[in-house]
């Protein structure tokens, strides 16, 4: 028993320390951007990444890179503060901000305005949190099922009934968001351009035809992948292959 509660102890203090040391460099890193030391402060929020990922992190570590004039790296990572915070409003500013100032301005297919909706909709939470909702809507489904099937009274019945088949829809709507969001992560996921310029090919291969150029900071949609080369599909629709090193996923 005796052991049991050192190792008890042992553990609890090297995470307490572990903890310290992390919001010691957090308060450090931020004091140098304070300071305007741009450089120093993106090493040391690189350092931490390596303890763990946060919202926050990443946002400051994108405006460290802004303020050096790395706007590949600025979106990217206000691109991924999103990622795990849809919510976070500071950086939904910050990267609409950076996004203007990207060489390339590219006009998104027009959808059909309900298709916007539904897909800024599944925009709004992250693939866990719709899995959470459909699963807590699910099981106010069975309880609601269970007062409609044993209550005697009328009244209690009928809200049951209809409030039931309301938060049912909302967990099979909420299910599928969570397989949309999650085949789009896996399957489909976005990606920045990091190089300065690259050229987008007809074929995975440098002798293809030359279709177009994308620039730093563009975003892309990675469709497939052969050897060292990706195919992207760009906002407006347009298709090419370019370098897997010209790009980073989100």
């Amino acid at each position: 028993m005796k052991k049991i509660k050192l190792i008890f102890v042992l553990v609890a203090s090297f995470i307490s320390s572990i903890a310290i040391q992390a919001n010691n460099l957090w308060e450090e890193a931020n004091n140098f951007y304070s300071e305007k030391d741009y450089s120093q402060a993106a090493i040391i929020y690189k350092q931490l990444m390596l303890e763990g990922e946060s919202p926050a992190l990443f946002y400051n570590y994108a405006n460290a890179c802004y303020k050096m004039g790395d706007l590949g790296n600025a979106i990217l990572f206000y691109e991924r503060a999103l990622k795990l915070d849809p919510h976070y409003q500071d950086a939904k500013a910050n990267l609409a901000y950076v996004n203007n100032q990207i060489t390339d301005k590219i006009e998104p297919i027009e959808h059909f305005f309900f298709n916007e909706w539904l897909i800024a909709l599944g925009n709004q939470f992250t693939t866990n949190q719709w899995a959470y909702t459909s699963v807590i809507a699910f099981i106010l489904t069975l309880i609601l099922l269970l007062l409609y099937t044993f209550s005697r009274i009328r009244a209690v019945r009928k809200v049951s009934f209809f409030v039931g088949i309301f938060l049912f829809v909302v967990s099979m709507a909420s299910l599928t968001y969570a397989f949309v969001q999650k085949d789009k992560m896996v399957n489909h996921p976005s990606a920045i351009v990091m190089v300065g310029s690259t050229t987008v090919k007809s074929a995975p291969d440098m002798s293809g035809t030359e279709l177009f150029v994308l620039h730093e900071g563009t975003k892309v949609s990675v469709k497939n992948r052969i050897g060292n080369w990706v195919e992207v599909r760009i906002a407006d629709g347009n298709i090419g292959w370019l370098p897997c090193t010209d790009i980073t996923v989100i």
